[in-house]
């Protein structure tokens, strides 16, 4: 069986999906929808069909060919797509992060539910190779018990423009970055979340954003480990993506940005250079090109998991279910933001 997938969205994130897809035997993309580019992005991917507009997702989401709809969109959008997806029974891919709000999250959980449809919550970091190797290495014990994940992410700011209104996006740095360092420390301690404190402050972008470029939030879980998640918009140097887990018999140490086998160093002109990885400023000086970033960062992964879910009726082991606990730690680290005290989580 080949899995028939929609796509709703042309972005940066729509080009790492679709060059998983072209490597995924049992999917094929056979629709893209977005308001104004999708044409051209379909001509460039050889898809067949495409939709603009206004009603893009309407459009695509009745399109009775489709199987399972890919959601590619910025925040604002996703409970709207969500909600028309699962009333046409499409099985549902959403990029992080699944809401703008635990409360947003909770409703997009209770329409996959209500109409019965599978669904998948696209935390690409969860499957990039060397964290899948860790979890398994966590799991079997070969650092003790884990006590303390310490994560960073960061960059100079996002590449689209809605990701610096926060009415749009829901948030900064912390819901942009943090989402993805707050699921592989869940995912790594293995324990429920009780209480989050939270720093966040606009330091640098104050011409762009209402939003945290920066942000520190720990979450402390029942078992009384800690995760850490440092978030940045402000940083220079390309993006930084690294974990630390600390166990009582070890430690593990994952650069997933830095420490790719490749450094190049040049003063060639930047268009002789070329694309070297994903948030570059320049590409002069010491550079670290990525090798396929797509597989690098987990999409291929996480894909072929969903894919190979749904082809036989299960639910992805990364899942709606696990994008609303998420947003349900963010949301408490924002009130800490104001309370400037541990929070508990919400219902």
């Amino acid at each position: 069986m080949v899995v028939k997938v929609g796509i709703l969205g042309s972005g940066f994130a729509a080009e790492f999906h679709m060059q998983s897809y072209s490597e995924i035997p049992n999917a094929k993309v056979v629709a893209v929808a977005s308001r104004s580019r999708a044409v051209e992005f379909a001509r460039r991917w050889g898809i067949g069909k495409y939709y603009t507009g206004e009603d893009f997702i309407e459009k695509l989401c009745s399109d009775k060919d489709i199987d399972a709809v890919d959601i590619i969109l910025p925040n604002f959008l996703h409970l709207k797509a969500v909600q028309i997806c699962a009333e046409n029974r499409k099985n549902i891919i959403i990029e992080k992060p699944l809401g703008r709000s635990l409360a947003e999250a909770k409703e997009m959980l209770n329409a996959v539910n209500r109409y019965g449809v599978l669904h998948a919550y696209a935390e690409n970091q969860v499957f990039i190779p060397q964290i899948d190797r860790v979890m398994n290495m966590v799991k079997n014990g070969a650092i003790g018990k884990v006590f303390w994940v310490r994560s960073r992410e960061a960059h100079f700011g996002p590449h689209s423009p809605w990701f610096w209104d926060k009415d749009l996006s829901g948030g900064g740095s912390l819901l942009d970055m943090g989402c993805h360092s707050i699921e592989v420390t869940r995912k790594l301690i293995n324990n429920k979340a009780s209480e989050v404190l939270g720093w966040g402050d606009l330091l640098v972008h104050k011409d762009k954003t209402k939003a945290e470029d920066n942000s520190i939030v720990l979450v402390r879980y029942s078992g009384g480990e800690l995760g850490q998640a440092e978030n940045s918009w402000a940083a220079h140097g390309g993006l930084d993506l690294r974990y630390e887990i600390y166990g009582s018999e070890g430690a593990i140490f994952v650069d997933v940005t830095r420490e790719t086998g490749i450094r190049v160093f040049t003063t060639a002109p930047e268009e002789r250079v070329g694309y070297v990885v994903e948030k570059a400023e320049v590409a002069r000086g010491w550079l670290y090109p990525i090798w396929r970033e797509f597989e690098l960062y987990g999409y291929l992964y996480e894909l072929r998991h969903f894919i190979d879910s749904f082809e036989k009726g299960e639910l992805p082991r990364e899942n709606f279910n696990d994008g609303v606990e998420v947003n349900r730690i963010i949301d408490a680290a924002y009130r800490s933001f104001k309370s400037k005290r541990w929070e508990p989580l919400s219902d």
